[in-house]
């Protein structure tokens, strides 16, 4: 396997790789460029020592977050990246074959995955061999320096804009030229999503609770709450509208939550934020209810209002001494 990976700047700025944690974005750039991963972006690797050469105590939650994200599969205790071919694969023929051996060194039910995934590898190899060994009778322009630079077919007709890699046409650890895809792009699996309209529905809305500064990704907000949905099985939508808005009205979170994105993300005992909002808002209401303090703070509302009440009627018995609890 190649010594080294080349990592695009463009990753630090793609939107999913915004939307991860810290400790998830760290997980996320090892799986491309750890010791371990073959061409085939696969590697079988404990997690306790995924744990030790990241330094993520809580690496578990994050493999799961790309697990979810369908970043990253997990089989009969391999990882594959799902992403690595099409961001790391070489232009060599040489490397398309070396692929296609790997594939018979791993599980037959992950490595069907990866053919699933990426069909054109096997026809890509065998075209870049037709060309070397004489299918036709001279290389095209451009292409004498031998096979290491003859070019294959892209694996994938439209790469994800995640890691890619500068053109190295002197080296058989070479990367594919990077194309990045379209931010109107979506998923497949949101766009025929039950609860695609509801998402956008969910977006709009949250767009009126945050600060006007916050820029507003209607997509990838929608996409979010599809997430929380489909894939989290979230059934209660009304509580999860509450807990957003109990954050948006705390005075902490309110200046540390501005984003649906945050929602997924986890802190660092490895609980969703969505999570912490809702337990955190019914702690918030039992506290109320066993004070009798409304929402305004104040737990001497409920006798003031039967105070004024009382004087109002002229009941002047049944009022308390003086409004506010005062002894008089």
């Amino acid at each position: 396997m190649a010594d080294y990976r080349n990592v695009h700047n463009a990753f630090w700025h793609d939107e999913y790789t915004e939307s991860l944690s810290a400790n998830e974005r760290l997980l996320y750039l090892y799986l491309f460029t750890n010791p371990h991963v073959n061409n085939a972006g696969v590697f079988k690797v404990t997690r306790k020592k995924m744990a030790f050469e990241t330094g993520i105590d809580e690496v578990g939650a994050c493999i799961d977050r790309l697990k979810e994200d369908g970043k990253l599969v997990e089989y009969e205790g391999y990882f594959w990246v799902v992403n690595f071919i099409k961001n790391q694969t070489t232009n060599s023929p040489k490397i398309a074959a070396s692929i296609l051996k790997l594939l018979d060194k791993i599980p037959e039910g992950l490595a069907a995955k990866i053919r699933e995934k990426y069909p054109s590898i096997k026809e890509s190899y065998r075209k870049a061999i037709d060309r070397i060994t004489g299918a036709s009778d001279t290389l095209p322009i451009g292409y004498e320096k031998g096979m290491d630079t003859v070019p294959i077919p892209s694996v994938e007709p439209k790469p994800e804009l995640e890691l890619e890699s500068e053109e190295n046409t002197s080296s058989p650890c070479n990367m594919l030229p990077p194309e990045p895809e379209s931010k109107k792009s979506l998923p497949k699996s949101f766009l025929e999503s039950a609860f695609k309209d509801e998402a956008y529905e969910f977006a709009d809305w949250f767009r009126t609770i945050t600060s006007e500064s916050v820029k507003f990704d209607r997509d990838a907000w929608a996409q979010e709450w599809d997430k929380l949905r489909r894939i989290d099985g979230r059934k209660d939508k009304k509580e999860i509208y509450q807990a957003i808005e109990w954050a948006r009205g705390d005075p902490f979170w309110s200046t540390n939550f501005h984003s649906p994105l945050k929602l997924r993300k986890r802190n660092d005992d490895g609980v969703m934020y969505i999570d912490l909002f809702i337990e955190k808002m019914k702690q918030h209401k039992r506290r109320n209810n066993a004070t009798g303090t409304t929402q305004d703070g104040n737990p001497h509302a409920k006798a003031n209002a039967a105070a004024i009440e009382a004087l109002q009627r002229g009941d002047f018995a049944k009022s308390p001494a003086g409004v506010g609890n005062r002894s008089g």
